[in-house]
């Protein structure tokens, strides 16, 4: 993985500054609502030198503008509900498990954008309009790409267009709009704060890491709720899918993530034109081009092979590390990102011409693409790019996605008549003792363990433990615990009923503090 966001671990979930005087601000030229894709305002710079009523009045506008803006864009946006009577909570038990989220309407027939993990997997799907109404969803799952889509019987519904994400810079305004926790049709203003941001995030329902690449970071404030609602620009077009957010709190720290919208309409298109995602393997692990390179290779963009696995179909087609693709079949390359979303257009058994630049060369390859299962067994499965040619990620990273409900409702340790199954967990997120992650929490050097990264509302570690991020867990059952596979061992040893001796320990700048506790496994 060639960006590592953020290796310091936390909690798993703008201001809009103006200056006056001295400066370029910014007029309205046009408040009339478009067509749906078009823009509703237009901004131009107003020259410098302004008086102070000047300044007052082109802030009315600005102010004027960013209502229209949200006006314009609010009825595309849905708040979603979902829920399942066959989930299962942090101690094994069945239960109900509902979830909550955003979308977007995509066509005016009733399809409607959102990330998977708020919709998919769940038995009833409810979807509610901007105006009030309410629909029954059907959702299209496209769950590896975490972009889903929930279809509903409704006609001549309001849209957002899509806008080109290979256009998005730092510092455009961005503003997010959704339902964070259920406070539905919210809007909030910030900036994109970078692009190409790459992420492994675990997703705890399904018990799996979803893996996204090239994500466009915004200071726009975005919480729980907030997930599959567009960040939009000025235009009032999409430019992402709001997904993720770095916290310490849970709340938004005014880092949050969003699929770019080139992704997420390439995964709507095939998810409505096929009802499903199939993709080619090339084979390969790619990366972006950095700015020097592009110079050095005389190259306005590219994918960069950075690994080949002599046993893919990238090798047996000659592709070399260090080899830059430019295209695949008939769709340009300019990133790593349109590499992948490429194919998504070409199937496993395909044969597909691959144009490459080596040595500053032009060259072309046809490449048998395989099934993404194939690659599994690859030599690179455990490095960056992982099977089916998808990065695999640092598992350290303290990213929260999810927008579910029902945790709370977890029995407490009172023994009940629902019998356990399932091996105990404490429910919690562990981290190597980086030394990021010591910077970060003041954890001495001397100190050995395994480092709490999240905690699940409702689990032991929650409710019993009170556990916190930053803890360090030091001794299980006797055993010194040198790291999280160490506390995998002790759990697993362990079953319902049994007795969990457990010493943890938290530093930081309110000072030290040592807890140690004995309970039954219940």
């Amino acid at each position: 993985m060639k960006t590592n966001l953020l290796q310091s671990t936390t909690f798993w979930t703008l201001a809009l500054g103006i200056v006056i005087g001295g400066v370029s601000v910014a007029s309205i030229l046009s408040s009339s609502r478009a067509a749906p894709g078009g823009p509703p305002v237009s901004i131009q710079a107003r020259p410098i030198g302004l008086t102070r009523t000047e300044s007052l009045l082109t802030l009315k506008a600005l102010d004027d503008s960013l209502v229209r803006l949200a006006e314009y864009a609010t009825p595309a946006v849905v708040h979603i509900r979902a829920e399942t009577e066959h989930g299962r909570n942090i101690f094994g038990k069945s239960m109900p498990i509902a979830g909550e989220g955003s979308g977007v309407i995509f066509r005016a027939d009733g399809y409607i954008v959102t990330n998977d993990h708020v919709a998919g997997g769940f038995e009833k799907v409810k979807v509610i309009l901007n105006d009030g109404r309410e629909f029954a969803g059907k959702v299209i799952r496209g769950e590896d790409s975490d972009i889903t889509v929930v279809k509903i019987d409704a006609k001549d519904l309001p849209t957002l267009a899509f806008a080109d994400s290979g256009k998005v810079k730092p510092g455009q305004f961005a503003i997010a709009i959704g339902s964070p926790f259920s406070l539905e049709n919210s809007v909030t203003i910030g900036h994109v704060s970078a692009t190409g941001r790459t992420n492994s995030i675990p997703d705890m329902r399904m018990g799996s890491r979803r893996v996204y690449t090239d994500l466009i970071q915004t200071d726009a404030p975005i919480n729980m709720g907030n997930s599959g609602g567009p960040l939009i620009n000025s235009d009032g077009e999409i430019i992402g899918i709001n997904t993720s957010i770095y916290s310490q709190s849970g709340g938004s720290n005014g880092i949050g993530f969003a699929i770019p919208s080139n992704q997420a309409r390439t995964i709507a298109e095939l998810l409505i034109e096929k009802g499903k995602i199939v993709r080619g393997a090339i084979g390969l692990v790619p990366s972006n081009l950095k700015e020097y390179q592009k110079k050095e290779m005389k190259l306005d963009g590219g994918a960069l092979v950075v690994k080949v696995p002599s046993n893919g179909p990238a090798a047996a087609a000659g592709i070399k590390e260090n080899d830059v693709i430019v295209r695949i079949g008939s769709l340009p390359v300019n990133s790593q990102m349109d590499l992948r979303n490429a194919l998504l257009r070409y199937g496993p058994g395909e044969k597909v011409d691959v144009e490459y630049v080596r040595d500053g060369k032009h060259r072309t390859s046809s490449v048998a693409l395989t099934d993404p299962k194939s690659l599994e067994k690859l030599t690179y499965k455990d490095e960056p790019g992982g099977p089916g040619d998808m990065p695999r990620g640092n598992q350290d990273f303290p990213f929260d996605f999810h927008d579910f409900k029902g945790f709370d409702d977890v029995p407490g340790l009172a023994p009940d008549k629902t019998p356990h199954t399932g091996k105990p967990r404490l429910g919690v997120a562990l981290g190597d003792l980086s030394e990021s992650l010591r910077g970060q929490y003041g954890i001495p050097k001397d100190v050995k363990g395994a480092v709490v990264q999240s905690v699940m509302p409702g689990s032991l570690a929650d409710r019993v433990l009170n556990m916190r991020q930053g803890d360090v867990i030091l001794e299980m059952n006797g055993k010194t615990i040198d790291g999280p596979q160490r506390v995998k061992d002790v759990m697993s040893g362990l079953s319902w009923g049994d007795t969990l001796s457990i010493r943890f320990g938290h530093y930081g700048k309110e000072g030290t503090s040592m807890n140690s506790m004995s309970f039954p496994l219940r």
